[in-house]
């Protein structure tokens, strides 16, 4: 009795449906796959439709993508949904090189993701670093149309602002504006901060005039971004005028923008205006995170109020809202007092209950150390 085409691919949805209880292995169903080509009757749509299927169904990335690329070799077409469903997959799972050969695969059948996959997929791209991979993606599509909003390249903008390629920005920005896009708060942002990240004082007012003028209005981030821009430039006055701004426009500072207030605050010893800034918090309903504390606890140390941060410091574990960074105030607090032993043993022991110090853990304790000439 000879097998035909009908008896391998049930076979194989056979092997499928044993797969998804884990009877049989991906090896055997791949010796079926084999055999056939080898022996015949040849596989054909369905067989690979079968194989494909079953791998989607079972989340098996590498070997969806096996198949699609053995699809192509045979010269069949996989359908727009199983391409789809493997991209989507691999976006899901984080695999963006493995996203990246499916999506090169789509290209070959001009295929194109879906809006939901694509705007995911620039942004991890994007977030992960690869601003190559994520402008590859969208020039591909940008000149076949395929670029469906704003939410699609804002990703890029901010990638390549936060590498110091605003210019690079500007020429995307301008592209798109003039392919007829309208930029959200989040485009205008996104080169704000690159401006201010290359020290561009001039653009960074210019093109918040820009933005206004343009009917787009700055949010909370806009503003936070242009008032650590201020503090770290040595600008108080004019930092706390657009705080002052901010507010007058109905744009309350968040507990982010009010970190870095406090922390320029006790850069420069104003305590009065600390106490009047942590009431203001406590009337807005902004309780203190770690980055409220670091900045508290750090300014107590700056100023020499090394027993004060302690007790500080003491209350917030016993509030469990303390991180590495706050504990790496803790043990600097430990060792001004000359007591590194005590602060090694307190990491010891921090770290049998799940603690993970950072390099500056270990380099306070070892200057510590030094300090002490307990080395």
């Amino acid at each position: 009795m000879f097998l035909t085409i009908l008896n391998y691919n049930r076979g194989c949805r056979v092997m499928l449906s044993q797969l998804k209880s884990k009877n049989t292995c991906w090896q055997e169903l791949v010796e079926i796959y084999t055999g056939m080509k080898r022996f015949g009757p040849p596989p054909v749509a369905s067989t690979f439709n079968t194989l494909l299927n079953g791998m989607l169904l079972l989340g098996d990335l590498k070997h969806a993508i096996f198949i699609v690329e053995e699809m192509y070799r045979n010269h069949f077409v996989p359908s727009f949904t199983s391409l789809s469903k493997t991209l989507k997959m691999a976006v899901k799972v984080g695999n963006l090189l493995d996203g990246l050969l499916v999506f090169k695969l789509m290209l070959r059948y001009d295929y194109h993701p879906t809006e939901p996959t694509l705007n995911k997929f620039i942004l991890m791209l994007s977030d992960a670093g690869m601003v190559s991979d994520a402008c590859f993606v969208f020039s591909v599509l940008l000149r076949k149309s395929y670029i469906y909003s704003v939410y699609c390249y804002n990703p890029i903008l901010q990638a390549l602002c936060k590498t110091s390629r605003s210019y690079t920005t500007l020429q995307l920005f301008y592209l798109m504006k003039k392919k007829g896009f309208v930029h959200s708060v989040c485009s205008y942002t996104a080169l704000i901060y690159g401006f201010c990240r290359e020290g561009m004082q001039d653009n960074v007012f210019q093109w918040l005039d820009f933005m206004q003028n343009n009917g787009c209005k700055p949010n909370v981030i806009t503003y936070m971004i242009i008032v650590k821009f201020l503090f770290d430039n040595g600008k108080f006055e004019e930092a706390m005028n657009f705080v002052s701004k901010m507010e007058r426009e109905r744009c309350n500072p968040d507990l982010l923008t009010y970190n870095v207030i406090l922390r320029e605050l006790f850069h420069r010893d104003r305590l009065d205006d600390i106490s009047e800034l942590i009431q203001v918090m406590d009337q807005k309903g902004l309780s203190p995170d770690s980055y409220s504390y670091a900045a508290l606890c750090g300014g107590l140390l700056k100023i020499g109020k090394v027993g004060d941060a302690c007790e500080l410091l003491l209350d917030i574990f016993s509030n469990g809202a303390a991180d590495v960074a706050v504990y790496n105030i803790y043990f600097q607090c430990l060792c001004q007092e000359n007591k590194s032993r005590e602060a090694l043993s307190q990491l010891k022991r921090k770290m049998k209950v799940g603690f993970k110090p950072n390099n500056v853990s270990y380099n306070t304790i070892l200057s510590g150390f030094c300090k002490e000439k307990k080395y």
